[in-house]
């Protein structure tokens, strides 16, 4: 049995097994939009499938050009698996009401442009507005426009400083507008920690207020986007950190959250 042939089987396997590992929807909708990127797509798939496996219900929008590119690729590789569809052209505004975020794996330097430049001039860019527009978290993951190693083993490897620091310089805009960036490895468990699943107000680590072990101070904050140096000032009053439910918690804040042993507090919505 040759790699690809394995590959087959394990896929159906996971197919079969779906339902007992998770994949129940319970978690909600979430829409997953695809640009035109194409490093990365086999990893990408596998993270889609990952969000299905941890209980989203997903949403597929494709642009213009990832339709042509990898939409017949994705197809394949998420179908026999529950809960996903492909959301018909520019029905997604009553979709994204109701979605919990907005997911990007395979972000291309086009769309990051566009985002960067404020175009929203098709339905997946537009749609990517409207969810920072109405407060949606949004995660985007950077490997299909920056310098990753895909991408070096493609050829894109010699671009010059200056054109690096406009790609940086333009996921840091994206960011300020309210997105996270991510790397494509682990996308779907990053995605799953900023959207945790709906019940009483919850930690990171899953502890329920009501379960503390010890009362502690709570330092409230408005903020839509929470940073490592929000934890930091929690952690400098000895305080647990309490956001709104759907405010976007950074992976650097999960992490000195954890290093430092600060509660993030989601309250109830």
């Amino acid at each position: 049995m040759d790699r690809g042939e394995l590959d087959r089987l394990v896929t159906e396997v996971l197919k079969r097994l779906a339902p007992r590992l998770g994949a129940d929807g319970s978690r909600g909708s979430l829409v997953v939009v695809l640009t035109g990127a194409t490093v990365g797509l086999d990893a990408a798939i596998a993270e889609i499938q990952g969000l299905i496996f941890k209980g989203f219900h997903v949403r597929l929008v494709c642009s213009e050009m990832a339709e042509h590119l990898v939409g017949q690729a994705v197809k394949d590789g998420l179908d026999g698996f529950p809960h996903w569809e492909i959301l018909p052209d520019w029905s997604w505004f009553k979709v994204l009401a109701e979605a919990r975020g907005v997911a990007v794996p395979l972000l291309s330097v086009t769309a990051l442009s566009k985002l960067a430049a404020l175009i929203a001039d098709t339905q997946a860019s537009n749609l990517i507005f409207h969810a920072l527009f109405s407060g949606k978290p949004l995660v985007l993951a950077r490997d299909g426009a920056s310098q990753t190693a895909g991408r070096v083993a493609l050829g894109f490897g010699s671009a010059n400083p200056a054109l690096r620091r406009a790609v940086a310089d333009r996921f840091q805009t994206v960011a300020s507008y309210g997105a996270t960036v991510v790397g494509l490895d682990g996308f779907a468990a990053q995605v799953a920690a900023l959207l945790p699943e709906s019940g009483p107000a919850t930690t990171t680590t899953g502890t329920t207020m009501a379960s503390a072990s010890a009362p502690r101070t709570a330092l409230a904050t408005p903020k839509r986007v929470i940073s490592g140096g929000d934890v930091m000032e929690a952690s400098r009053r000895g305080a647990d950190l309490v956001c709104a439910a759907a405010a976007l918690v950074t992976p650097l804040a999960l992490e000195t959250a954890q290093r430092h042993g600060v509660r993030i507090v989601r309250a109830t919505q």
